[in-house]
């Protein structure tokens, strides 16, 4: 088992090589611009942690007590990023969901993130080539969402033995000690979903990632070491 203190080490390595390698993009997002910063954003449990410690340094904890942290009464999304690509990979089709929450993340204010320093990689990777208030519709670069969609997976690996859920729901699992009823377990890489003509668009940030190297370790023996 990773240690925590490794566990987010390695999630800020992904994040910087994500931004590096995201900045080749010219993207229209900017300060202000919130249209996807919705109560559907995703993450997992060990991302929640990340903001459940930035909360408490800042003396914010009180604020996961407001009504828009209450948990619901069930769980809204059933499938977790490596299960929904495994599905995929056996063939089998899955339905979009159809109950996202699109009301504004509880954490924006004023158009703008108040936790935006340990945001989760679910609003890392919103990005549109144009403006996309009007239509709610992003417009991603070819291979950007192949890129990000791996991404997701390490991260779902890296938390084994966790929880994947919304970050609302999460939140609210975490801040009264019971997370696991309030998301999926996390599951293990099972491959992953990149098309040929997307390879080499995506294959830049992976090799920078995998061979960073984290307290002596690269990123993929990290990986291979959090297999269950």
């Amino acid at each position: 088992m990773i240690s925590r203190s490794i566990q987010q080490q390695l999630l800020t390595a992904l994040y910087d090589a994500f931004a590096g390698w995201a900045e080749k993009f010219t993207f229209s997002c900017h300060k202000g611009c919130a249209t996807c910063c919705t109560r559907s954003v995703t993450m997992t449990s060990l991302e929640g942690e990340g903001i459940m410690t930035f909360l408490a340094e800042a003396g914010r904890q009180a604020e996961l007590a407001d009504p828009a942290f209450s948990a619901p009464s069930s769980r809204t999304v059933q499938c977790t990023t490596n299960t929904f690509v495994a599905a995929h990979l056996r063939g089998e089709e899955l339905e979009e969901p159809e109950n996202w929450d699109l009301r504004p993340c509880p954490f924006l204010k004023e158009e703008s993130c108040t936790i935006y320093p340990v945001r989760p990689f679910g609003c890392r990777l919103f990005a549109s080539l144009d403006p996309c208030a009007a239509s709610g519709v992003a417009d991603m670069p070819p291979g950007y969402l192949a890129g990000a969609t791996v991404l997701l997976q390490y991260i779902e690996h890296l938390g084994n033995g966790g929880c994947w859920g919304t970050m609302v729901e999460l939140l609210a699992g975490l801040h009264s000690g019971q997370a696991e009823g309030y998301g999926q377990a996390t599951s293990p890489i099972p491959g992953f979903l990149i098309a040929p003509d997307e390879q080499p668009l995506v294959e830049p940030l992976l090799q920078d990632l995998l061979a960073r190297e984290i307290n002596g370790q690269t990123f993929a023996q990290w990986l291979h070491a959090a297999r269950p």
